[in-house]
Protein backbone atom coordinates (compact mmCIF):
# COMPACT_ATOMS: atom_id res chain seq x y z
CA UNK A 1 0.00 0.00 0.00
CA UNK A 2 1.32 3.45 -0.92
CA UNK A 3 1.16 6.08 1.79
CA UNK A 4 0.78 9.30 -0.18
CA UNK A 5 -0.10 11.80 2.55
CA UNK A 6 0.66 11.69 6.28
CA UNK A 7 -0.57 14.42 8.61
CA UNK A 8 1.06 14.84 12.03
CA UNK A 9 -0.26 16.50 15.18
CA UNK A 10 2.82 16.69 17.44
CA UNK A 11 1.01 16.84 20.77
CA UNK A 12 2.48 16.59 24.27
CA UNK A 13 5.28 19.16 24.26
CA UNK A 14 4.15 21.01 27.37
CA UNK A 15 3.50 17.81 29.32
CA UNK A 16 6.94 16.55 28.33
CA UNK A 17 8.52 19.82 29.46
CA UNK A 18 6.72 19.60 32.82
CA UNK A 19 7.93 16.03 33.33
CA UNK A 20 11.50 17.21 32.71
CA UNK A 21 11.30 20.27 34.95
CA UNK A 22 11.35 22.75 32.07
CA UNK A 23 9.43 25.89 33.01
CA UNK A 24 10.73 28.69 30.79
CA UNK A 25 8.37 29.51 27.92
CA UNK A 26 11.25 29.74 25.48
CA UNK A 27 12.37 26.17 26.22
CA UNK A 28 9.06 24.29 26.25
CA UNK A 29 8.98 23.48 22.52
CA UNK A 30 12.73 23.21 21.87
CA UNK A 31 12.94 19.43 22.22
CA UNK A 32 9.90 18.93 20.02
CA UNK A 33 11.32 21.26 17.42
CA UNK A 34 14.55 19.28 17.33
CA UNK A 35 12.60 16.05 16.84
CA UNK A 36 10.65 17.32 13.84
CA UNK A 37 13.40 17.15 11.21
CA UNK A 38 14.28 13.59 12.21
CA UNK A 39 10.69 12.39 11.86
CA UNK A 40 10.19 14.25 8.59
CA UNK A 41 13.26 12.64 7.07
CA UNK A 42 12.01 9.23 8.17
CA UNK A 43 8.72 9.93 6.36
CA UNK A 44 10.47 10.90 3.15
CA UNK A 45 12.74 7.85 3.31
CA UNK A 46 9.56 5.77 3.53
CA UNK A 47 8.47 7.35 0.21
CA UNK A 48 5.72 9.47 1.72
CA UNK A 49 5.28 12.25 -0.83
CA UNK A 50 3.18 14.67 1.25
CA UNK A 51 3.67 15.39 4.95
CA UNK A 52 1.56 17.97 6.78
CA UNK A 53 2.50 19.09 10.31
CA UNK A 54 0.28 21.19 12.56
CA UNK A 55 2.81 23.25 14.50
CA UNK A 56 0.44 25.91 15.83
CA UNK A 57 -3.29 26.49 16.05
CA UNK A 58 -5.00 29.83 15.80
CA UNK A 59 -5.97 29.41 19.44
CA UNK A 60 -2.28 29.08 20.40
CA UNK A 61 -1.62 32.51 18.93
CA UNK A 62 -4.62 34.45 20.22
CA UNK A 63 -5.49 32.86 23.57
CA UNK A 64 -2.09 32.32 25.19
CA UNK A 65 -0.21 34.89 27.31
CA UNK A 66 1.69 37.44 25.24
CA UNK A 67 5.12 36.31 26.44
CA UNK A 68 4.36 32.70 25.57
CA UNK A 69 3.21 33.69 22.08
CA UNK A 70 6.38 35.72 21.55
CA UNK A 71 8.53 32.72 22.37
CA UNK A 72 6.42 30.54 20.12
CA UNK A 73 6.91 33.01 17.27
CA UNK A 74 10.66 33.03 17.91
CA UNK A 75 10.65 29.25 17.65
CA UNK A 76 8.75 29.35 14.35
CA UNK A 77 11.19 31.88 12.96
CA UNK A 78 14.28 29.92 13.98
CA UNK A 79 13.18 26.34 13.33
CA UNK A 80 11.47 26.89 9.99
CA UNK A 81 14.52 28.81 8.75
CA UNK A 82 16.75 25.95 9.88
CA UNK A 83 14.44 23.45 8.22
CA UNK A 84 14.56 25.31 4.90
CA UNK A 85 18.35 24.95 4.94
CA UNK A 86 18.37 21.37 6.19
CA UNK A 87 20.22 18.82 4.08
CA UNK A 88 17.18 16.54 4.11
CA UNK A 89 14.94 19.11 2.43
CA UNK A 90 17.31 19.55 -0.50
CA UNK A 91 18.28 15.89 -0.84
CA UNK A 92 14.62 14.88 -1.14
CA UNK A 93 13.53 17.90 -3.25
CA UNK A 94 10.97 19.03 -0.68
CA UNK A 95 8.75 22.02 -1.39
CA UNK A 96 7.81 23.83 1.84
CA UNK A 97 4.36 25.38 2.02
CA UNK A 98 2.86 27.21 5.01
CA UNK A 99 -0.92 27.14 5.49
CA UNK A 100 -3.19 28.96 7.93
CA UNK A 101 -3.78 32.52 9.07
CA UNK A 102 -0.13 33.06 9.87
CA UNK A 103 0.23 36.20 7.78
CA UNK A 104 -2.48 37.90 9.82
CA UNK A 105 -1.36 36.60 13.22
CA UNK A 106 2.44 36.54 13.29
CA UNK A 107 4.97 39.36 13.66
CA UNK A 108 6.22 40.69 10.31
CA UNK A 109 9.73 39.29 10.85
CA UNK A 110 8.33 35.82 11.57
CA UNK A 111 6.03 35.94 8.55
CA UNK A 112 9.01 36.98 6.44
CA UNK A 113 11.00 33.97 7.67
CA UNK A 114 8.19 31.58 6.76
CA UNK A 115 7.79 33.19 3.35
CA UNK A 116 11.53 32.88 2.79
CA UNK A 117 11.35 29.15 3.56
CA UNK A 118 8.72 28.77 0.86
CA UNK A 119 10.71 30.87 -1.60
CA UNK A 120 13.91 28.93 -0.87
CA UNK A 121 12.29 25.62 -1.83
CA UNK A 122 9.87 26.69 -4.56
CA UNK A 123 11.92 24.97 -7.26
CA UNK A 124 11.24 21.53 -5.75
CA UNK A 125 8.24 19.32 -6.50
CA UNK A 126 9.22 15.75 -5.64
CA UNK A 127 7.80 16.00 -2.12
CA UNK A 128 5.74 18.58 -0.22
CA UNK A 129 5.98 19.59 3.42
CA UNK A 130 2.93 21.57 4.52
CA UNK A 131 3.41 23.44 7.80
CA UNK A 132 0.14 24.53 9.39
CA UNK A 133 0.52 27.72 11.47
CA UNK A 134 -2.37 29.72 12.86
CA UNK A 135 -4.51 26.91 11.50
CA UNK A 136 -8.07 25.97 12.46
CA UNK A 137 -10.07 23.50 10.39
CA UNK A 138 -13.39 25.10 11.20
CA UNK A 139 -12.13 28.46 9.99
CA UNK A 140 -10.71 26.79 6.89
CA UNK A 141 -14.18 25.52 6.04
CA UNK A 142 -15.66 28.94 6.68
CA UNK A 143 -13.04 30.61 4.51
CA UNK A 144 -13.72 28.07 1.75
CA UNK A 145 -17.44 28.85 1.80
CA UNK A 146 -16.72 32.58 1.75
CA UNK A 147 -14.27 32.18 -1.15
CA UNK A 148 -16.78 30.06 -3.06
CA UNK A 149 -19.57 32.58 -2.61
CA UNK A 150 -17.31 35.40 -3.78
CA UNK A 151 -15.97 33.47 -6.76
CA UNK A 152 -19.11 33.51 -8.87
CA UNK A 153 -18.62 29.83 -9.79
CA UNK A 154 -21.70 28.12 -11.20
CA UNK A 155 -23.72 25.99 -8.80
CA UNK A 156 -22.60 22.33 -9.01
CA UNK A 157 -24.93 19.66 -10.37
CA UNK A 158 -24.71 17.27 -7.41
CA UNK A 159 -23.43 17.02 -3.84
CA UNK A 160 -20.17 15.30 -4.78
CA UNK A 161 -19.34 18.12 -7.18
CA UNK A 162 -20.28 20.63 -4.47
CA UNK A 163 -17.88 18.96 -2.05
CA UNK A 164 -15.04 19.05 -4.58
CA UNK A 165 -15.75 22.71 -5.33
CA UNK A 166 -15.60 23.57 -1.64
CA UNK A 167 -12.30 21.74 -1.36
CA UNK A 168 -10.97 23.65 -4.37
CA UNK A 169 -11.55 26.92 -2.49
CA UNK A 170 -10.00 25.70 0.78
CA UNK A 171 -6.52 26.42 2.12
CA UNK A 172 -5.45 22.78 1.71
CA UNK A 173 -7.38 21.98 -1.46
CA UNK A 174 -4.22 21.48 -3.50
CA UNK A 175 -3.24 18.49 -1.36
CA UNK A 176 -4.31 14.86 -1.83
CA UNK A 177 -6.56 13.09 0.67
CA UNK A 178 -4.83 12.30 3.96
CA UNK A 179 -4.08 8.59 4.31
CA UNK A 180 -2.96 8.65 7.94
CA UNK A 181 -3.21 11.15 10.79
CA UNK A 182 -0.61 10.61 13.53
CA UNK A 183 -1.32 12.30 16.84
CA UNK A 184 1.12 11.81 19.69
CA UNK A 185 0.27 12.56 23.30
CA UNK A 186 -3.41 11.63 22.98
CA UNK A 187 -3.56 7.87 23.42
CA UNK A 188 -5.54 8.21 26.65
CA UNK A 189 -7.97 10.59 24.97
CA UNK A 190 -7.82 9.89 21.22
CA UNK A 191 -9.48 12.75 19.40
CA UNK A 192 -9.29 15.28 16.62
CA UNK A 193 -9.17 19.04 17.30
CA UNK A 194 -10.67 22.10 15.61
CA UNK A 195 -11.79 20.09 12.59
CA UNK A 196 -8.17 19.35 11.67
CA UNK A 197 -7.89 18.99 7.86
CA UNK A 198 -11.55 17.95 7.79
CA UNK A 199 -11.87 18.49 4.04
CA UNK A 200 -9.14 15.90 3.40
CA UNK A 201 -9.80 13.25 6.04
CA UNK A 202 -13.00 11.57 4.86
CA UNK A 203 -11.34 8.15 4.69
CA UNK A 204 -8.28 8.74 6.87
CA UNK A 205 -6.89 6.25 9.34
CA UNK A 206 -5.64 7.47 12.72
CA UNK A 207 -2.69 6.47 14.89
CA UNK A 208 -2.24 7.51 18.52
CA UNK A 209 1.25 6.40 19.57
CA UNK A 210 1.66 6.09 23.34
CA UNK A 211 4.33 8.76 23.55
CA UNK A 212 4.70 12.53 23.91
CA UNK A 213 6.03 14.28 20.81
CA UNK A 214 9.62 14.99 21.96
CA UNK A 215 10.07 11.25 22.58
CA UNK A 216 8.62 10.17 19.21
CA UNK A 217 11.55 8.85 17.18
CA UNK A 218 12.18 8.01 13.56
CA UNK A 219 12.04 4.33 14.51
CA UNK A 220 8.60 4.84 16.05
CA UNK A 221 7.47 6.61 12.90
CA UNK A 222 8.59 3.59 10.92
CA UNK A 223 6.60 1.30 13.21
CA UNK A 224 3.53 3.52 12.85
CA UNK A 225 3.72 3.42 9.06
CA UNK A 226 4.35 -0.33 9.02
CA UNK A 227 1.26 -0.83 11.18
CA UNK A 228 -0.80 1.39 8.90
CA UNK A 229 0.34 -0.44 5.78
CA UNK A 230 -0.79 -3.75 7.29
CA UNK A 231 -4.31 -2.51 8.03
CA UNK A 232 -7.24 -3.56 5.90
CA UNK A 233 -8.81 -0.34 4.66
CA UNK A 234 -12.48 -0.98 3.88
CA UNK A 235 -13.41 2.69 3.29
CA UNK A 236 -16.98 2.09 4.40
CA UNK A 237 -17.44 -1.12 2.43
Amino acid sequence: MTTEHVAIIPDGNRRWAKQHGIKADKDIYNAGGERTAEVLEACFKKDVRHVSVWVGSRSNLINRPKRFVEELENLYKTKVAELAEHRMIHEHDVLIDVVGEWRELLRPDVSAALQNAMDTTQQYNERVLTILVGYDGQRERGAAVQSLLESGDDAPDDLEDASELLRKHSWTGQLPEVDLVIRTGAWQDPHNSAGFMSLLTNESQYAFPEVLWPDYTAEMLGDTLDDFNQRERRKGA
